[in-house]
């Protein structure tokens, strides 16, 4: 079997290609991964549209910070 890596990605009011991003990861051959995303309390609809993923995609674990971290 193939070794579980870990994906990361991190997000910021990134609504726009949010979900571009997250099909990408999703539609790799590799399928052996958990994929965490990092969101930093987006002030957008980025939190939401990783909630959809999150609550219909297994490998898919969102953590969400409520308030703003990075920048």
């Amino acid at each position: 079997m193939d070794k579980k890596v870990s994906i990361i990605m991190s997000a910021y009011n990134h609504e726009d290609y949010i979900e571009s991003a997250i099909r990408s990861v999703l539609n790799q051959t590799y399928k052996n991964y958990k994929f965490i995303v990092a969101d930093d309390a987006s002030t957008d609809h980025t939190a939401e549209i990783l909630m959809k993923y999150e609550n219909s995609i297994d490998e898919i674990h969102l953590y969400r910070s409520e308030e703003r971290r990075v920048g």
